[in-house]
């Protein structure tokens, strides 16, 4: 069953603005590996930075489809490289990370190969109990379509 896109969207993205540590995982050469990330979002669009000698950076260069989890949210979707802080075009996403993550913008951010990824989701998918029953609502970003199928 079709459900409003917008307000399905809105609670995703609040619940991206009052959760800033999700689940990242990737998957390359028949390898998956998760960690907790620290992240930022502009909308959906959702922002970590990482080093270049990490397990992830090696996999999201072979794959770029990644995952992001937090409760009872799963996000699908692609992540690209966008540079570092240190660029120009990041100073405003560095300030908003700074703003929320700065102990490990101190400790990470400004070091040699760090850089910093955009994941821009494709699917994401929500688990609720409604009047006691199993649900799960389906936000379909590049289609803006969201859907509710019942377990029942």
């Amino acid at each position: 069953m079709k459900i409003d896109y917008e307000k399905l969207k809105n609670e995703v993205i609040f619940n991206l603005e009052n959760n800033r540590t999700w689940v990242l995982s990737t998957a390359s050469d028949g390898n998956v590996s998760s960690r907790s990330m620290s992240i930022i979002n502009k909308g959906l669009d959702i922002y970590f930075q990482t080093n270049k000698c990490y397990i992830k950076y090696n996999q999201i260069t072979k794959n770029n489809n990644v995952a992001l989890c937090f409760n009872n949210i799963s996000i699908e979707g692609v992540a690209e490289e966008i540079g570092d802080w240190k660029d120009e075009k990041n100073k405003e996403l560095m300030e908003l990370y700074k703003s929320v993550h700065l102990s490990s913008f101190n400790a990470y951010g400004l070091l040699d190969g760090q850089v910093v990824y955009k994941v821009t989701p494709k699917k994401i998918k929500m688990w609720k109990y409604i009047n006691g029953n199993p649900i799960r609502q389906n936000l379909y970003v590049n289609e803006k379509i969201a859907e509710e199928l019942d377990f029942m």
